[in-house]
Formats: C-alpha cells, structure tokens, sequence
C-alpha cells in the first residue's frame, strides 16, 4: 500500500513545480519495527518528484526513524495528512523559511549562541500541530544552533510518555521547558537567549562538536569560567568521532583558559574505572594535555599496573607530557 493519498500526490507535484533546484532528502533507520514505513514514505516522495534526491544517512545516530529537512531539523513523524505541507516548504525553502518569522524575533534569534535543542510533539489529525511545526521550522532556518525534532507522540507513545507528553502540541526546550498548545516565538526565543549555557546537555554540546564547531565549546567554558558536567560526557562518548572532537574542545580550552582545564583532572580520574580501554587510552591523553602535575600520581598507577599495554603506553605519555 503506497502512503499518500491522491490528495497528497498532488500536492506534492504542486510543490515539484515550485523548485528550482534539486533538493536532498535523508533519512536514517533505528532498528525500530517503523523503519519500513519510514524508507517507504521517502521512496515514494523521491518517486513522486523528480527533484527529490534520497540518501540514507548510515552515520547518524538516531533512537527513532528518521526523516532529515531544512535545516538541523529531525522529522521523526510522517510527512501525511497536515504534517505535509510544513514538510515539504522545509524540505525546497532551505533558509528562507526564516521570513516567516516578525522581524523582532528573528532579531533577538541573532543573538542566540548557545545551542537549543527543541523537539514537538505532534499528532496526524491535530489542527494547530502544522502551524507549531512552521514556526520551529522557520527558527532552525534563521539560526542553525536551533535544533528541532518534530515528534508524532501517537506513532512513537513510548517516547511520548518518557517525555511525559498527554497533548498536542508540546514543545519542550533542553529537555527542561515545556509548553502545551500555542506558544509565542518573542517568549520561546527570550527563554533561549537566558539560559545558563552551564546547564547544555551532552546533545546540545555534541551538535556543535559534530559541526565542526568545537572552538565554540570550548570558549563558552572560558567564558563561564565553568567545566560543563555535560563535557566530561562526550570526553567518555563510546564514538571516537565524539571524543575526537571533545579533545579537540579541551585543546582549545587549554589555550585559552589553562587554569580551567586543570580543574579536570579529578572529573575525569572518576571516571576512568567507568569507561572501556579504548576511551581510557584517549582519557589519559586528555590528562596528558591539561597541564595538572596532579594527575602524575594516579598516571604512574595506570602506568605500572595496568593489564593492558596501549593504557600503559598512553599513561606514559601522559606523563611525559606533564613534565
């Protein structure tokens, strides 16, 4: 059975025929019992319009099946019903989606440099979910720190009540904020630009690392004069990628603010036991590189006792490099 309906293809042309240029649409699978309905609705919208160039994105790490548009936006809901329209102007408009929003709120989202991570929750039969949807849309293309994931809470009811979730629409900032219903952009973007960057998650950190952007962690920490408790969480991070760039972030911190990076020496002793050899070897390197002679008693342990060479190796440089 194809997803759209005779309406939705044609609405779908309607929208073919407004683009001038190719557009590219991803999409990643989460070993969840949607995927296939999810690879399906992305195989019959890339059959549906010439324009539409599918790629499945085998990198991106995802809890649920995924449909990636605009830009830094996460459609974890299907693109039918009402949700398509919303869908399809993110997916051809790319960043002019940001002239919807009032000219005050796309001044104050200027200002914002510290990521928002933003998911709502929607149903297919809600009548305000579209117009949710649009305006945290037009937010994500008029500054990329705004992340959003758009959520159907009845196709996915075990994340909708992990997030405790019972109406549509919810919108939820940093895990943190909540909002049911409508919701004023001046208000939501206020609330983005007061938070204590001191507070980010592990995700909002890890978007900016994985965008090349670690120079930006790293100087929000000298900034605050603040280690983020969330950075210690990517410097553990099982991915090498992760933790790649989160070293990158502390090199950088070690510049611009080496008293600060010493203070991570004891944060990151806690959690060696904790992490497997592989990311205790790159721990020992991030030890290596802060500077803190205090950390050459626990680097001499590791050194002479543990079982595993590459850590002994790397504990040893660690304290060549403190010295």
């Amino acid at each position: 059975m194809k997803p759209f309906s005779e309406s939705e293809k044609k609405r779908i042309e309607r929208w073919t025929g407004g683009l001038v240029a190719d557009v590219t649409l991803r999409y990643a699978t989460a070993d969840h019992p949607l995927d296939e309905r999810f690879k399906a609705v992305a195989a019959e919208l890339a059959e549906l319009s010439p324009r539409i160039r599918l790629k499945k994105d085998g990198d991106a790490q995802v809890s649920l099946p995924t449909l990636f548009v605009g830009r830094h936006c996460a459609f974890q809901a299907l693109p039918l019903d009402r949700e398509l329209e919303p869908f399809l102007t993110a997916l051809g408009d790319g960043d002019d989606g940001a002239d919807q929003l009032p000219a005050d709120v796309r001044d104050r989202l200027d200002r914002l440099r510290v990521p928002a991570l933003v998911k709502v929750y929607v149903t297919p039969h809600c009548p305000f979910c579209p117009k949710a949807v649009s305006l945290l849309l037009a937010m994500t293309a008029a500054n990329d720190r705004v992340r959003l994931s758009v959520i159907d809470g009845e196709l996915f009811p075990d994340a909708a009540q992990k997030d405790r979730v019972s109406a549509a629409p919810t919108i939820i900032l940093d895990d943190r904020f909540r909002w049911a219903g409508s919701v004023d952009a001046f208000e939501l973007v206020a609330l983005m630009l007061d938070r204590d960057p001191v507070n980010l998650g592990a995700d909002a950190l890890r978007g900016l690392i994985e965008d090349g952007d670690a120079e930006s962690v790293a100087r929000m920490m000298a900034d605050n004069g603040k280690l983020f408790p969330a950075f210690f969480t990517l410097l553990t991070h099982p991915r090498w990628s992760v933790r790649l760039g989160a070293m990158v972030a502390f090199e950088t911190l070690v510049e611009q603010n080496p008293a600060l990076a010493a203070q991570a020496v004891d944060p990151l002793i806690e959690r060696f036991t904790e992490v497997d050899d592989t990311v205790k070897g790159d721990l020992l390197h991030v030890l290596g590189e802060s500077g803190n002679r205090a950390a050459v008693p626990f680097l001499q342990t590791v050194a002479g006792d543990h079982d595993d060479a590459e850590v002994r190796t790397a504990a040893d440089e660690a304290i060549e490099k403190l010295k």
